[in-house]
Parts: structure tokens; C-alpha cells; sequence
């Protein structure tokens, strides 16, 4: 009986084995479309600054005109309180989080 037991357990390590290769190359195949779909997708190097660095200008430039932004902030503010009906401001709002009171 351990005679026919043989034949079946190498038919079987067999089958065994062509599947583990199936998937052995399945997963090369899905390795290789990976690797172009992600060499497709990544952008090549460029001359010139860095999506990084121009936000980061841009964030200075407006660091910098913050007096500017807050005078035309003021200027707007008194308008509406006046348009309003309230008594307008007195002085530039020297904190965001402000508005004009009551």
C-alpha cells in the first residue's frame, strides 16, 4: 500500500509545485504593470523651483503684506459698520480673531 501511496504524493507535490509557479508568475506580471504604472505617474525631474518652494514664497509675500492686508481689513470694516449702522472703528483690528464690537 505504500507502494501506490507514492505515485500519488509526487503527482500531487507536482501539481502542487505548477501551481506555486502560476502564482510565482502572476505576481511578476503584477510586479512589472506596478512598477510602469508608478514610473508613469512620477513626474520627471524639472528645472526651477519646487511646488515646496513657491508655496513657501507665497506664504512670505503674504507675511509681508499683512500691514497692507490689515489697513484694507480696517478700512472694509469701517465701511460696513458704518453701512451698518454702527459706530465705526477707531483704530486697526491688532488681532484677527476680532471684530468690531457692538
Amino acid at each position: 500500500m505504500t507502494g501506490s501511496d507514492e505515485p500519488t504524493h509526487a503527482a500531487w507535490r507536482a501539481h502542487v509545485d505548477e501551481q506555486f509557479d502560476a502564482i510565482h508568475e502572476s505576481l511578476r506580471a503584477l510586479h512589472q504593470r506596478q512598477t510602469l504604472i508608478l514610473e508613469l505617474l512620477t513626474p520627471e525631474e524639472r528645472e526651477g523651483p519646487t511646488l515646496d518652494d513657491l508655496l513657501a514664497r507665497i506664504v512670505t509675500l503674504i507675511a509681508d503684506q499683512r500691514p497692507v492686508l490689515r489697513r484694507i481689513d480696517h478700512t472694509t470694516g469701517t465701511a460696513l459698520d458704518l453701512l451698518e449702522g454702527r459706530s465705526p472703528r477707531t483704530s486697526p483690528d491688532t488681532n484677527a480673531d476680532e471684530g468690531a464690537e457692538e
